[in-house]
């Protein structure tokens, strides 16, 4: 299956961002703040990785379809992304 992401920036859900990022693969920023990265495996999947300050290999989380991959990421930083605001 083919990776599909956007050529600059796209909101993949509410407040969640997808951007190109300088060093392969896709920054997720959750309301302008950057909490993990996505980078493309095999198939459909996609390693999802959460930031954590200092550590510049972050938290690997697994490998999921791209929505799930930033919905996880998402959750492990803490944030409400993708869900309704109010």
């Amino acid at each position: 299956m083919e990776h599909r992401v956007p050529s600059s920036s796209q909101e993949i859900l509410p407040g969640v961002r997808l951007e190109v990022s300088t060093v392969g693969g896709y920054s997720v920023t959750h309301d302008g703040d950057y909490i993990g990265w996505i980078h493309a495996s095999v198939g459909d999947r996609w390693n999802a990785y959460r930031r954590v300050p200092g550590d510049p290999m972050g938290d690997h989380l697994g490998r999921f379809n791209q929505t799930e991959a930033v919905r996880r990421i998402v959750a492990a930083s803490g944030r409400n992304g993708g869900q309704a605001r109010a």
